[in-house]
């Protein structure tokens, strides 16, 4: 199956509308036997403590350096680990786990700036699609985008990667059930919500305006973050299914420092605490 979303594809110096086909990752491996094992991401080191203390027998170890958690959550077996901030970090990390452990699926959690204005500091976003949004041309006018070319003879890759339909709708399960916890933030209080959404990826932690604007016109995004992407971009390559789950921390802005390191241990939670959630799904 594909997915479609609208899209705005820039040719020269001008943009023509039309709608893209996100690729679909995989239900299943397709280039290994899948072991039981779900491995579980985040990008930052308060991203996965919830996980870990959800573990009764975890038991830390490393792998080329990289430190990581193996248990069981629920019954299930698990590895939980931290990619490291940015596009090549998570794709080094998740390329490295996945060849070592063979998991069933990859499980990514974690916090990512607001740029859609209804989302409140801690609401959940499921990623039915995720796009890198620094690949192309920087041009004095405008960002031109382009498909990507693959190590497979470079044939060409468009910018937009969707997770398993089929995982899809067991996070719509998760989602539907699942008793939203309250939370106090930028002096108010109430329940977050959780629901499907767009994010897009990049290698910039603070942007302008112009690029918030292009994020919500062009890619429909509700999160921006430095991992999400990159992630399903490897899954996809390496043919392994995944799912998504991002809380938003801070307003997207040019110099985030100060709001994200008060907002995102409250967003880092909520990812978290909905994941293992949705872990009981999968």
């Amino acid at each position: 199956m594909r997915t479609k979303i609208l899209s705005w594809w820039p040719i020269a110096a001008l943009c023509a509308s039309f709608a893209v086909n996100a690729a679909e990752a995989p239900a299943t491996p397709l280039h290994y036997s899948p072991s039981d094992t779900i491995v579980i991401l985040g990008a930052v080191p308060q991203e996965i403590p919830p996980f870990v203390d959800a573990m009764k027998d975890a038991q830390k170890r490393s792998l080329q350096g990289i430190p990581y958690w193996q248990g069981h959550i629920d019954g299930k077996p698990v590895v939980v680990a931290i990619t490291g901030i940015g596009k090549t970090y998570t794709a080094m990390t998740t390329t490295l786990f996945i060849t070592e452990f063979k998991p069933r699926l990859v499980l990514m959690s974690g916090t990512g700036a607001r740029i859609e204005p209804q989302l409140r500091t801690g609401d959940v976003i499921v990623a039915t699609v995720t796009h890198e949004h620094d690949y192309g041309s920087l041009t004095r006018n405008d960002m031109v985008y382009r498909p990507m070319n693959s190590p497979a003879d470079g044939s060409e890759v468009e910018n937009a990667f969707a997770p398993p339909s089929s995982l899809l709708k067991l996070a719509d399960q998760a989602i539907a059930s699942y008793r939203a916890p309250q939370v106090s933030a930028n002096g108010d209080t109430y329940t977050i919500k959780v629901r499907r959404g767009v994010v897009s990826s990049s290698d910039l932690f603070g942007v302008t305006q112009a690029r918030i604007d292009l994020l919500r016109s062009r890619f429909h995004t509700d999160i921006m973050e430095m991992e999400s992407a990159p992630l399903g971009h490897v899954c996809e390559a390496l043919g392994v299914p995944y799912l998504i789950v991002r809380a938003g921390s801070n307003v997207a802005q040019e110099a985030p420092n100060d709001d994200y390191l008060r907002l995102g241990p409250i967003a880092a939670r909520q990812a978290a605490y909905f994941s293992l959630h949705l872990l009981k799904y999968l």
